[in-house]
Formats: C-alpha cells, structure tokens, sequence
C-alpha cells in the first residue's frame, strides 16, 4: 500500500467514525483500531489528529480546485509548516487591472464542504485554538491579505487596515460557510447567492476604491 494509499485509509477510516457517532471527538485509538493499522503508522504520517483533520480538508479543497480550475491559477503553499506544499488551497484569477474574481474558488469550497457535510458540520464545532476553525482562519486571512494588495496595486493603505480588512472578509465568509454546512444546504453556491458570486473580492474593491477617493478629497 502506497503512503497515499494509507493516508487516505486513515482519512476515510476517520471521517466515517465522526459521522457514525456525531461527534469530532474520536481518538486516535479508536482510528487505528477500525483501519487495523498500529499507532506507529498512524504517528508515521499524522504526527498528531489535528494534523489528519487540516489533512482532509486540504486533500478535499485540493481535489476540487484541481479538477475545475486550470492550474496556473491554483496557489499552494511554499513551506507550509504542516508539509502541505503539494495542494492546492486557493486560486488567483485576475479579472482586470485591479480586480481579482473569487468565484471558482468559493464554489469549489462550497463543494468540497457539502460533499462531507455531516463530517465538516462536526469538525465545525471545535473551536479550540488548534480547531478545523482556526486553521481556516489562519490559512485564508493570509491569502486574502495578498488579494487585497493585488486590489491596491500602488495605491496606499495602512498595513493595519489591510490586514483588518482580510480578518474581516475571512471570518464573514467561513462563518456563512459555517451556516450553510450545519444547516444542510444542499442548492449550489451560485444558484443560491445569484448575482452576489463574487460579494467578497467586489465588496473589497469598492470599498478600497472609496477608501482612496476619500483620501484624495
């Protein structure tokens, strides 16, 4: 068996024990004993459960991205700390001079939610600091403070209100997410949010655009 072969052993193994008992809190015991395998293999490619959970979820975003959005768009993460370097995890899609289109990309995470709803709503409701929450929140307020700069171009901004704006729109939009995992949405994201699509990386542009202007007046 393959190492990805096995990582993903472990993986299915524990999502299918937190949707068969509700719960996120499944100990690793209780992994290795369903996919008989020893701690020493689960420890060998997850050096701890929050590190299986982060896994999931970005083999699962990545399996999305990569199968609907061309590659030269994908961004990954140089040097992750958690060694992540190879999955995609978001999308640079330049519309314009300044304006970046989100659209693809919070489709493609509104699939890969939906598609384990019951397992992502469990992991939902650690907000421990080491939580599925938390590490999202860590993982795209960073790139959304790049997309802002890209929307600045040579524009100026204090840094302080960049990264404001980047906590902001990040933690609006994993909340919304949120809700739309525990409450069981299934309509597509675009069907449901219309001519709103792309609301995050527009709301940004207009609202940098007025910030500018009156700095100017």
């Amino acid at each position: 068996m393959s190492t990805l072969d096995t990582k993903l052993l472990i993986a299915e193994t524990f999502i299918n024990l937190v949707e068969t008992n509700n719960t996120d809190k499944v100990p690793i015991s209780a992994i290795v004993a369903a996919c008989e395998k020893n701690r020493k293999t689960f420890y060998y490619h997850f050096p701890s459960r929050n590190h299986l959970i982060a896994w999931i979820f970005r083999w699962d975003i990545a399996q999305q991205l990569e199968a609907h959005i061309e590659k030269d768009c994908l961004i990954y993460k140089r040097h992750d700390p958690l060694g992540f370097d190879s999955l995609a995890y978001y999308t640079c899609i330049k519309s314009g001079v300044r304006t970046i289109d989100g659209r693809p990309f919070f489709q493609a995470l509104d699939a890969c939610l939906c598609h384990r709803a019951h397992y992502y709503a469990c992991m939902f409701a650690d907000n421990s600091p080491d939580g599925l929450p938390n590490y999202l929140f860590n993982l795209y307020s960073p790139a959304l403070l790049d997309d802002i700069k890209f929307i600045l171009s040579n524009r100026y901004l204090k840094e302080a209100n960049q990264r404001f704006l980047a906590d902001f729109y990040t933690g609006a939009a994993l909340a919304y997410f949120t809700r739309r995992v525990r409450e069981g949405h299934t309509t597509p994201l675009a069907a449901e949010i219309g001519a709103f699509d792309n609301i995050i990386h527009d709301s940004l542009a207009e609202e940098i655009t007025r910030q500018q202007r009156g700095r100017v007046l």
